[in-house]
C-alpha cells in the first residue's frame, strides 16, 4: 500500500514539473534558485558621439538607443536575467572599453543596439550584424544563430521590413569572446521609420524583440 502511494505522488509530481507556469519560472530566476545567464547590453554611440542625428524633427541616436537599452534591460530582468550596461547615462564610452566591460563580466550574450541612416530616404527596415570569425567557428555559428531569433522577433513585434542577418567587421562584436550582434532597428533617415522610432511604444516593441529574441536563442542552442 505505501508503495502505491509512492507511486502515485512521484508520477503526480513528474508530470507537473513539465507545466510548471511561468510566472513561476520567472520568478525562481529572479530569486536566483536558477541559474541565468549574464547578458551585456549596448547602446551605441552616448556622448560626444552623437551617431546619426536628424535636424527637423530633432532627433540623435545615441538617445534612442539608449532609451531602447533600458527598456531591454527591464524586460529582460523580469525574466530574471542579470544585465550589464556599457553605459546607463549619455556619456562617452570607448569602443575597446565596451568590449573590456562584456569579457570581464564573462558574459555570456552581447547586444549593440544602433539605429541606421542612409542618403537614399527610401531605405527602411531592421537588420542585424555578427562577426564571422574564422578562428572560433563554434562562436561564429551562436552569434549567427543569436542575430536570427533576435531578429526574428523584432519583426514579429514591429511588423517592420527584415533586411536580414548580415557578416560584420564592428569592434564590439569582432573582439567580444561571446556570441554577440549588432542591431540596426531602424533608418532615423526614412520619414515613416522615423516617426515610429519617436514613438515610446514603437521603441519598447523593439526592445521587447531583442529580450524575446536572447530567450528565444537559449531556450534553442543553450
Amino acid at each position: 500500500m505505501r508503495f502505491r502511494l509512492f507511486l502515485v505522488l512521484f508520477l503526480f509530481l513528474s508530470l507537473n514539473l513539465y507545466s510548471v507556469p511561468q510566472k513561476m519560472l520567472a520568478a525562481a530566476y529572479k530569486n536566483k534558485t536558477i541559474q541565468r545567464p549574464t547578458i551585456v547590453l549596448d547602446a551605441g554611440h552616448g556622448g560626444r558621439d552623437q551617431g546619426a542625428k536628424i535636424k527637423y524633427p530633432y532627433l540623435e541616436e545615441k538617445r534612442l538607443t539608449l532609451s531602447a537599452v533600458l527598456y531591454t534591460k527591464k524586460y529582460l530582468e523580469q525574466l530574471g536575467y542579470k544585465v550589464v550596461l556599457t553605459r546607463a547615462k549619455d556619456y562617452f564610452v570607448p569602443l575597446k572599453k565596451r568590449v573590456s566591460l562584456a569579457n570581464s563580466n564573462n558574459a555570456e550574450i552581447f547586444v549593440s543596439i544602433h539605429f541606421n541612416s542612409c542618403p537614399n530616404k527610401i531605405a527602411h527596415g531592421i537588420e542585424v550584424y555578427y562577426f564571422n570569425s574564422q578562428e572560433n567557428k563554434i562562436r561564429a555559428r551562436n552569434s549567427m544563430n543569436l542575430a536570427n531569433c533576435i531578429l526574428s522577433d523584432v519583426i514579429k513585434k514591429t511588423q517592420a521590413k527584415s533586411r536580414g542577418v548580415k557578416r560584420g567587421q564592428f569592434c564590439v562584436v569582432r573582439e567580444t569572446n561571446m556570441p554577440a550582434i549588432l542591431l540596426e532597428a531602424g533608418f532615423l533617415t526614412n520619414p515613416q521609420e522615423r516617426d515610429n522610432i519617436r514613438k515610446k511604444l514603437y521603441l519598447e516593441k523593439i526592445s521587447l524583440g531583442v529580450a524575446n529574441g536572447i530567450e528565444s536563442f537559449i531556450k534553442k542552442y543553450s
